[in-house]
């Protein structure tokens, strides 16, 4: 079913980091040219240290918008960090009692995770309007996803390699790798039981990628994961050659599991990329001939 359709409200929010003076207006006209309406939240060029306000601030801006029944989506305006440090000050139950999808990627991952565990909510990982307009339109592919995300019915994505075969159903949890982890021993970390992992990073050395990874394997219940999706994980760099490449640490990561695991998954810090939906059931297919989820 289509979370969105013309002449709908949506909202615009500043979890992580705000505005610093970089320019709304190409997203703001995307989105418009959609049939959408844009609301900006208070807080997006408010500042404290690197963040956009104060953690009490960013999370009644976020309630606000929650319980405003006439906006039907959020849009985090970018990344960067902070998110994770308002999850204790958001209204799960007002949210559980006005679902609406939140729409971001990288630091998101803390929020939309939280928002799936807490309150059982569907998000969209994929598309953050200042980092898709940062160098001018935004990229067809990514364009595309999402449009098809937000007004289409049934969705189906063709990408990846298969690394095991098989075929699954289950819903979707994850994103950026390094935030993701950030949520581990907290309320508001997902059950792994029956889901199907998604991971991605970008900026960091291959020994921390390892290192990351081991420490997700050792998560309570991920031997009960339905299957894995790898998407890219862009500019990180080999400090010494004994550290290994990131296809090294996916192999040591994945050569003992026994569930379909897609790599190099089209979807991560890269210009062009899917936009997937988290909390939601999709259907996953890992062959030699089609890697792909629908839903």
């Amino acid at each position: 079913m289509a979370i969105l359709k013309k002449g709908d409200r949506v909202g615009f929010i500043a979890p992580s980091c705000g505005l610093k003076n970089k320019n709304l207006t190409p997203s703001i006209n995307y989105l418009k040219s959609l049939g959408l309406e844009v609301v900006l939240a208070d807080n997006l060029n408010s500042q404290y240290r690197y963040m956009a306000g104060s953690k009490e601030q960013r999370a009644n801006t976020i309630n606000q918008m929650f319980k405003d029944k006439s906006i039907k989506a959020l849009f985090c305006i970018r990344g960067g960090a902070g998110s994770s440090h308002i999850l204790e000050l958001i209204d799960y139950e007002n949210i559980k009692n006005n679902p609406k999808p939140i729409i971001g990627l990288s630091d998101s991952t803390a929020l939309q995770n939280a928002l799936i565990t807490k309150s059982d909510i569907t998000c969209f990982t994929g598309f953050l309007p200042l980092y898709d307009f940062k160098n001018g339109p935004i990229d067809e592919l990514t364009s595309s996803s999402l449009i098809s995300s937000l007004f289409k019915d049934t969705h189906s994505i063709s990408s990846g390699n298969c690394l095991i075969q098989g075929e699954t159903t289950g819903k979707i949890i994850g994103g950026c790798l390094s935030v993701f982890l950030q949520l581990c021993g907290t309320p508001y970390f997902p059950s792994l039981k029956g889901k199907i992992l998604l991971i991605e990073d970008i900026d960091e050395k291959t020994y921390k990628v390892d290192l990351m990874l081991n420490q997700l394997k050792q998560q309570k219940d991920f031997s009960e994961l339905k299957a894995i999706i790898i998407g890219q994980f862009t500019d990180c760099i080999i400090v010494d050659e004994e550290d290994g490449t990131i296809g090294d640490c996916i192999k040591d990561f994945t050569k003992d599991l026994k569930i379909p695991v897609i790599s190099n998954f089209q979807y991560g810090h890269i210009p062009s990329r899917h936009i997937i939906p988290l909390g939601k059931t999709v259907k996953l297919t890992s062959t030699p001939s089609i890697c792909s989820i629908s839903w």
